[in-house]
């Protein structure tokens, strides 16, 4: 069996709890099976609300709750997170303030890798762009292994990939990353059939921000389908810096790591002891969100379990909504929405200036 010997050069407590594990824990895909969700939920059954309370109480002057809600569900469901918009609007900011809050400001637990995209001004443009490249897929692959190792699945990995480009966004996610049908994250190792590549450890959490143009070709639109795509309006007014954020509270990381929800199976049975199976079955887009897809059955039927998973993660461990605490049915309508909006945001027609200043504006977790 051929041993991946690469070592993350983290820093401080992080790195000190990987040492001396020897060799890399990318084996096959049996060795990253996920903690079982019933585990993860004991350890963490409330807390939740006190998270998403924090959040927003260190992070409020700048977004909406709406916005830090949707943002930390998406991470718990999708198999990574695209925000896209345009520059100075804080897509960077909301990624880098939410790691400040859950794992610290200057934690080895949070890793930026920046854009190649400054390699165009240069004269030897295509040498400093694949060497880029090398190092920036280089530090990705090594901060797997570290969230891989056995005494740091308790920890919380965030990872931000910062100011893609599309091609970047293919390179990361296509060539780095395979992603099935269900949303299991492989590593895309050669000579391995797809079955047998590492499947990512659980407690690593990927942000993408981007710049998106324009245009985009069939095969991007469908890279970015792919993941929990949060936009940015061209609207919104520059971010100023982020304040100064206190050291992160003890546990949030458990909380997060103990509630995320990625079995379809399991989502709809905790969905149905919440809402109730009647409630369940009748749990489809709103009127407002039909209006604006024209085929809104087919998108439907295929983001199914996706939506579904949303759903149950936007509920805490005692089956109180994360946007709306007191009102079950509404926060399962909202998070259904939401999901949509963030996986289908292609095929939505921009909303007229009435629904803006009416019921969607209030739900949706784009800036407007």
């Amino acid at each position: 069996m051929i041993a991946y010997n690469f070592r993350a050069g983290g820093k401080g407590a992080t790195s000190q709890a990987g040492a001396g594990q020897g060799k890399s824990a990318y084996t096959p895909a049996t060795a990253y099976a996920p903690i079982r969700h019933s585990y993860r939920l004991a350890q963490a059954r409330v807390g939740e609300q006190a998270l998403i309370g924090h959040m927003c109480d260190s992070l409020g002057a700048a977004f909406p709750r709406s916005l830090i809600t949707s943002y930390y569900v998406s991470l718990k469901t999708n198999p990574f997170v695209v925000l896209t918009g345009r520059e100075g609007a804080g897509k960077a900011a909301l990624a880098t303030g939410f790691a400040s809050v859950i794992v610290g400001a200057e934690s080895a637990q949070f890793v930026t890798i920046g854009s190649n995209s400054w390699a165009q001004h240069s004269g030897e443009s295509s040498y400093y762009r694949s060497v880029h490249e090398r190092l920036g897929s280089l530090h990705f692959l090594e901060t797997l292994q570290e969230a891989a190792s056995p005494a740091n699945l308790g920890k919380l990995y965030l990872v931000l990939l910062r100011g893609l480009t599309l091609d970047e966004l293919s390179h990361y996610f296509r060539d780095l990353l395979q992603i099935d049908a269900a949303g299991v994250r492989r590593l895309a190792l050669p000579g391995l059939a797809p079955e047998g590549r590492p499947v990512l450890p659980p407690n690593i959490f990927i942000t993408a921000t981007l710049h998106v143009p324009r245009s985009v070709t069939t095969s991007e639109r469908e890279l970015l389908r792919a993941a929990g795509q949060i936009a940015f309006d061209a609207g919104a007014h520059d971010l100023g810096p982020l304040p100064t954020l206190p050291p992160p509270h003890v546990g949030l990381q458990r909380i997060m790591l103990g509630s995320a929800c990625h079995n379809p199976a399991d989502a709809r049975d905790r969905l149905a002891a919440i809402l109730g199976a009647r409630e369940l079955r009748r749990l489809g887009p709103s009127a407002a969100i039909a209006r604006r897809m024209p085929d809104s059955g087919a998108i439907i039927r295929q983001l199914a379990d996706t939506i579904i998973a949303y759903v149950a993660n936007s509920f805490d461990g005692e089956g109180h909504g994360l946007f709306d605490p007191d009102d079950a049915r509404r926060n399962a309508q909202i998070a259904y929405d939401d999901q949509v909006m963030q996986r289908a945001y292609d095929q939505i027609a921009p909303p007229d200036q009435r629904l803006r200043r009416g019921r969607l504006g209030r739900l949706s977790p784009v800036i407007v």
